[in-house]
Order: C-alpha cells, then structure tokens, then sequence
C-alpha cells in the first residue's frame, strides 16, 4: 500500500510538474498601414453614390451678386498616416454643356462657377483639375484623420448682359430657361 501511495505521488507531482513546464508562446503583430479614402459624406442627398448641386438664378439681384450654396458634410475623407488634399476633375475637360434651352452649346467652367472647401474665403475658380491643398495639414502622421467630413462651398459667379446673352439666347421668353451641366470628381492624394 506504501509503494501504491508512492506512485500515486510520484505520478501526480511528474504530471503537475510536466504542465508546469511546458508552455507555448504566441507573437500577435498589429500592422498599422497608410491608408485614404474619400466618399460622399452625411450630407449628400440621400446618402446615395451620386449628388447633385443646384445653383439657380431667379432674380436681378442673383445676376447682379451671383447664386452660392454650402453643402454641410458633403465629402468624408480618411487619411492614415500623412496629411491629405483633395483634388477635383470637371467632367468634358472643364466645361459646362448645355442640357437645356436655347445659349450656347458649352462654356469654359470657369467663367461661371467656383468652388471651395469649408467657406467662401477658399473658394477656387473652377478648372478642369482643381488641386485644394493646405486642407489635410502637414504630411505626418499626426494629422491623420478618420471619415472627416467637409463642407464644400459652391458659387454660380454674377453675370453681366452680355454673359446673360450668350448663355440663355437671344430669343429668350420670360418662360425661357437654360441649364448647364458640368460632373465635378473628388479625389485624395497624400500631402
């Protein structure tokens, strides 16, 4: 019974000491890599891939000071690892084509539009490129963001007779209206 006892103990204190030595370790590697995006933000219509801005002359004093609009929150941008700009591209080389009425076939976009992110005090006449620099910091890492929305600024520029003339026709009614349209496309780039 002594020997059974024994190797009871001599069992159980090999098995206790045998876990108490083996073991297993485990490197875990977090990998932190650059990254941007930029996407419509909460501020788009509907939240949808597509929106749309709308800038309306309705009186004499529209033509006379032009038409603006903020669009809140329109664009979210994330940037890991650096300071952004955000560029944009108009659609058929930067000019306005005609949808609608009876003006001009098209017109170079900067002649009618500007556009800015944040306020009117940044606004930019429109180009076929468009380069917003200074809006994401400097190019560290401690100016990363993560989906920061930003509100673009949008102004239709006041009009002269003969800019009116030319855009809306020369047979035009009080009935008459003339819409032109131009696609603007954001993009991110590492500052």
């Amino acid at each position: 019974m002594k020997n059974t006892i024994l190797a009871i103990v001599f069992v159980a204190v090999s098995v206790l000491g045998a876990k108490a030595q083996s073991s297993a370790n485990v490197k875990v590697n977090v990998v932190l890599n650059p990254t941007l995006s930029i996407s419509l933000g909460s501020g788009a219509n509907n939240g949808s891939a597509y929106d749309e801005v709308t800038l309306e002359y309705k009186s004499a004093q529209d033509y006379t000071n032009g038409v603006d609009t903020l669009v809140a929150k329109q664009l979210k941008v994330t940037s890991i690892g650096s300071g952004y700009r955000v560029k944009a591209a108009l659609s058929n080389g930067g000019q306005f084509t005609k949808s609608a009425g009876l003006g001009i076939e098209s017109i170079d976009a900067s002649q009618l539009l500007q556009i800015g992110l944040g306020s009117a005090a940044n606004g930019k006449t429109a180009a076929a490129t468009m380069d917003f620099d200074n809006v994401g910091g400097d190019s560290n890492a401690s100016s990363s963001v993560l989906n920061k929305e930003l509100d673009v600024y949008y102004r239709a520029k006041d009009l002269n007779e003969g800019e009116i003339k030319q855009l809306l026709g020369n047979n035009a009614t009080k009935n008459s209206t003339a819409t032109y349209t131009v696609d603007v496309v954001y993009t991110i780039a590492a500052n």
